[in-house]
């Protein structure tokens, strides 16, 4: 599917699974090291050893010291996360020549040893004797002093591997350099979303493998390291790398990590028991020395302090490699699912569909945290973002398709509805002649009168247009119970006789009784009930003085008090058997003689504002017209 091709291809995808990824390595952390503690240490050249010692960098001669009593402790391995690049300018030799190139005077150090004339040799010696580990910096911009010169004492085989190459190196000078050759590049790439998650083992310079920093200083532990086939072995442990030799590091809690700091060292202040058998990584916390980085969980942490962790996951086994096939994995089973969504919700298969969300949902979790803790970080947002993003895009699809099928239903049934109500409006029809016209006039009376009230804001909350719709389409079956009124009755050319009008008036009940029955078969609908309130209700009247109830005011359905005033009107104005019609200003005066009386009195008010309409449909809807 395309969607699925640009979300593989997509940076967005990759910053979700970014934080995906966060979330797992907080909420299902590796297991930490049965000593609960780290086996590295950071001697740090912290504020309080500035203050002491003075500015950076210090004479050589002063850092010698320093690894010289940090060696005597017995420690497991040295590693430097610092580099230096130019030669010391405090040594002896190299001050006599700056007085006598920049003041033109001869400065001579005549009692001074001269093993101590060049504070370089001297830090050369000790890093040489202790076989401290040092670190360079590749970079693809230009360095003037570009002369590495590199040959790392770990066996390296390349194949099947893509490292990052690098054409140039900030290195040491080439005293410290040549006459050691434990280094280690400190490089820490960023993610885009400028979060630190992973470092790389190996990079590549002027075609020769070079180490990471840690991995060098790991590699003291074992002389036997390897790394080949992909696979990196330490200590007869077999590790798989990803093709371009990185890894997702593993950040313990901050009680894991240790330090002390570099100028209780030297005049120490420091039992040899807390250095002895550790990796001592010498570097800075110093806010003007260090490099500060965000990690997973969005807090800051030091360079050193990243060293220190990749070399606890190195010798911890936890190395979290995140291979990339299972990115075009995870990609396939998306499509895969949402195709068997798309199925399921086009053939409405509801439940099974809920199952299958559920049921993938949680297992492919499962499996993503059961890999986690193998060391193996599967790329889950490659799955849940573009399987929830096709999900939601095929649910709002078919969402659209089943609200057309509902509008489509709904139109078929308000169509039966009509056509119910049309049939048994034509039995009424049939039954009382007179009825045919006045149908049409009394459900357009309605019509406008609802439209005109609608308009002027009455009744806000029921008076809308779906009400008004249905007040048109139930009104003609206001008088369907005169169906059960015998023709002796209903037709009579004279005045009704009291017992005969007391039948008379039995013809709501009948009404209500003819719909109920019709719509037996409905736990609820509106269309017909509003047809029963109007066929029963349509002649209460406002005091209280109607029938079949005798219902007052707002106790009458608005449906009801409409109708009321619809068939007077017609009634009035119309010709019947037993009467002639009344003229249109004798009409006005018993309608206004009827306002809260028979009527409803905003009905009434709203049917003087438009009288003229109620006359217009009477006169083109008369008892004369062909119907």
């Amino acid at each position: 599917m395309i969607s699925h091709y640009f979300a593989y291809k997509s940076d967005f995808t990759q910053a979700i699974d970014y934080e995906v990824y966060d979330f797992i390595a907080e909420q299902f952390p590796m297991s930490e090291d049965k000593n609960n503690s780290s086996y590295s240490i950071m001697v740090d050249i912290d504020e309080k050893s500035l203050q002491e010692m003075g500015q950076w960098p210090w004479p050589r001669v002063v850092l010698a010291d320093l690894i010289s009593k940090i060696d005597a402790s017995h420690p497991a391995a040295i590693g430097l996360d610092i580099i230096f690049p130019e030669k010391d300018r405090t040594s002896p030799y190299m001050m006599a020549a700056f007085y006598q190139n920049y003041f033109n005077l001869k400065t001579s150090f005549t009692k001074l040893p001269k093993v101590l004339e060049d504070n370089d040799l001297i830090f050369s010696k000790v890093l040489q004797e202790s076989e401290s580990v040092l670190s360079i910096y590749l970079s693809h911009e230009y360095f003037p002093k570009n002369n590495c010169d590199i040959s790392p004492s770990i066996t390296i085989d390349t194949k099947g591997l893509a490292l990052n190459t690098y054409e140039y190196a900030l290195c040491n000078t080439p005293l410290l350099q040549q006459n050691n050759k434990h280094l280690g590049f400190i490089n820490t790439d960023i993610d885009k979303d400028g979060v630190l998650r992973r470092i790389e083992l190996l990079k590549e310079y002027n075609n020769i493998p070079v180490p990471s920093f840690s991995l060098a200083v790991a590699s003291e532990l074992d002389p036997n390291m390897s790394i080949q086939n992909k696979k990196i072995t330490i200590f007869d442990t077999e590790k798989s790398l990803d093709k371009d030799s990185s890894f997702l590091l593993t950040f313990y809690k901050d009680g894991w990590y240790k330090k002390v700091s570099a100028i209780d060292i030297l005049h120490a202040k420091v039992p040899v028991s807390i250095l002895s058998g550790k990796i001592v990584l010498v570097g800075s916390s110093s806010i003007g020395l260090h490099d500060q980085v965000i990690i997973s969980g969005g807090t800051k942490s030091t360079g050193t302090k990243i060293h220190m962790t990749a070399l606890d996951n190195i010798l911890n086994g936890t190395l979290l490699t995140q291979p990339n096939i299972y990115k075009i994995i995870n990609i396939i089973f998306s499509i895969i699912v949402t195709l068997l969504l798309f199925y399921l919700i086009a053939k409405k298969k509801n439940i099974i569909t809920v199952l299958v969300i559920v049921t993938s949902s949680i297992l492919f979790t499962l499996v993503v945290i059961s890999r986690f803790h193998d060391s193996i970080y599967i790329s889950a947002g490659y799955f849940y973002l573009p399987f929830i993003v096709n999900f939601m895009i095929v649910s709002i699809a078919f969402m659209i398709i089943d609200m057309y099928e509902k509008k489509l239903m709904s139109e078929e049934l308000d169509r039966s509805h009509v056509a119910l109500l049309d049939s048994m409006v034509h039995v009424a029809e049939v039954h009382d002649i007179e009825t045919g016209a006045h149908i049409i006039r009394t459900k357009k009376y309605i019509k406008v009168l609802g439209e005109h009230l609608h308009k002027k804001g009455y009744f806000p909350k029921v008076l809308t247009p779906t009400f008004i719709k249905m007040m048109y389409r139930t009104a003609p079956l206001h008088d369907i119970g005169k169906v059960g009124i015998e023709d002796a009755i209903l037709k009579k050319p004279g005045k009704l006789t009291f017992i005969e009008y007391e039948v008379m008036k039995t013809h709501p009940d009948l009404g209500r009784l003819i719909i109920e029955n019709a719509i037996k078969s409905y736990e609820e609908n509106n269309f017909f009930e509003m047809a029963k309130n109007i066929a029963y209700t349509h002649h209460e009247k406002w005091d209280g003085s109607g029938y079949p109830e005798g219902l007052m005011a707002n106790e009458i359905p608005l449906e009801g008090r409409f109708m009321a005033i619809a068939d007077v009107y017609d009634a009035l104005v119309s010709r019947r058997v037993y009467k002639e019609s009344f003229s249109y200003e004798d009409t006005y005066r018993i309608i206004q003689e009827g306002r809260g009386a028979h009527f409803d009195p905003i009905l009434v008010d709203a049917f003087f504002e438009i009288k003229e309409e109620f006359r217009r449909i009477a006169e083109e809807f008369s008892d004369e017209m062909d119907i």
